[in-house]
């Protein structure tokens, strides 16, 4: 586990006693400090935490980072355990279910007004809730875009893909260009920037017609070995195979293959930009996410929130700092800075908007194309007190047909563990 800790406040605490003529010992004896976990590098949130302690000069957050593989053993060892020192943490959606199920969150219904009023989304709030009350504050929605790069396009002869998403490339024709891309030259000719994981993955059953792979009462009985599911987890292992992809890699380091053009083709979130804006030399575009021919045009979505540890050492401190984040436009504007992910505060994603509109001339439309996919394509992840499960094994089953599995068998092997996991999470 890697703890990366920001301390900030306590000597500008210290400091402005001696000024003041005050006690030093007085000054830090009030101080409070907020303990923040999430699977973001420490960058995403300094902004927000710098403008939080200006404003609060009584409270220091302190953000512990861990990676996304990682995050759930963190809360799971810790948070439920009835560990305080964990006072408020990212908690990704579809695994609130879960958490609230578990005890894991504190309830947040004496707040559902002051979150209604700040993001007003009843699907967001949806994605907050379980059984009717909610349990974490909403911070950021996703989609993904397919980036490419212009240089190794025209190497290959090949035309750029359009912007709009009435003219979205298929993935046969994505993969017949990816090829071409490598014969002339480029490294890679296509990539997932979450390699083997279901929440960019599941985009492609659905759009095949495969289905997210959950059916049943509750969404607690698996469905993922029918034809369509081979067919499809058949085409992703083959890209490995063939070449196209990289095995080998992680999705830490995926960005950086892209930003340093290895390659042609990328799907990513939005949060990319900010990487890619700043790598030297590299020129390259955004258009609307690939779907299979015939199939649905479908975009994966859903993302972070705050939840706040119920036993939490500084439980109204923790809820304070989560508010400024998520329900303010200041703060919610703040957690892009360095990490352009889609914010659901109204205002900050005001803010957002012009940002990312500003850079439309030189990488197309991402802003209308991110419009667009939260209108019409955006299929969310299956909410069910069975996901945290769910999600373990098919991210397995992913790495293992990637690495060169056979694909019937890695599916019928998570289907026969899944059926025995999952009622258990009822």
């Amino acid at each position: 586990m890697q703890f990366n800790i920001i301390r900030r406040g306590v000597c500008a605490i210290a400091v402005a006693a001696l000024a003041s003529g005050g006690f030093v010992s007085a000054a830090m004896a009030q101080s409070v400090t907020v303990n923040f976990l999430s699977a973001q590098n420490d960058d995403v949130f300094q902004p927000v935490i710098d403008a939080f302690e200006a404003a609060n000069p009584d409270i220091d957050v302190v953000h512990q980072t861990v990676p996304f593989d990682e995050l759930n053993t963190a809360i799971e060892t810790r948070v439920a355990r009835g560990d305080g020192t964990i006072d408020i943490y990212a908690a990704d959606t579809p695994r609130i279910p879960a958490f609230a199920s578990r005890g894991y969150l504190l309830n947040l219904d004496d707040t559902k007004d002051e979150i209604t009023a700040a993001v007003p989304s009843a699907v967001e709030l949806e994605l907050v809730s379980h059984r009717g009350s909610v349990w974490a504050y909403p911070m950021w929605t996703s989609t993904q875009l397919m980036y490419f790069n212009r240089d190794l396009l025209k190497a290959a002869n090949l035309d750029m893909p359009d912007g709009g998403t009435s003219a979205r490339m298929t993935w046969e024709q994505v993969t017949e260009n990816a090829n071409a891309a490598k014969d002339a030259g480029a490294e890679w000719g296509m990539m997932f920037q979450q390699v083997d994981r279901y929440y960019q993955l599941q985009a492609l059953f659905e759009s095949s017609g495969a289905g997210n792979g959950l059916t049943g009462d509750d969404l607690l009985e698996p469905d993922m070995n029918g034809d369509k599911w081979v067919e499809t987890a058949q085409w992703y292992a083959d890209i490995f195979e063939n070449g196209l992809a990289p095995r080998g890699v992680s999705p830490s380091q995926t960005d950086d293959l892209f930003a340093r053009g290895k390659v042609a083709y990328y799907v990513a979130g939005p949060w990319a930009i900010a990487a890619f804006n700043a790598a030297e030399g590299l020129d390259y575009g955004v258009a609307p996410h690939p779907y299979f021919e015939g199939g649905k045009q479908v975009t994966p979505t859903g993302a972070w929130a705050l939840g706040i540890n119920p036993h939490a050492d500084n439980l109204e401190a923790a809820k304070k700092f989560a508010e400024f984040v998520t329900l303010t436009a200041e703060g919610s504007f703040l957690t892009t800075k360095n990490f352009p992910l889609i914010p659901v505060n109204s205002g900050g994603f005001e803010k957002y908007g012009v940002a990312i509109g500003e850079m439309t001339p030189k990488i197309g439309p991402a802003l209308d194309i991110m419009a667009h996919e939260g209108m019409e394509t955006a299929v969310a992840r299956p909410r069910t007190v069975g996901f945290v499960a769910f999600e373990t094994e098919m991210n397995r089953m992913f790495s293992d047909v990637r690495n060169g599995a056979d694909v019937k068998q890695a599916l019928d092997d998570t289907q026969s563990r899944l059926s025995g996991l999952l009622p258990r999470q009822r």
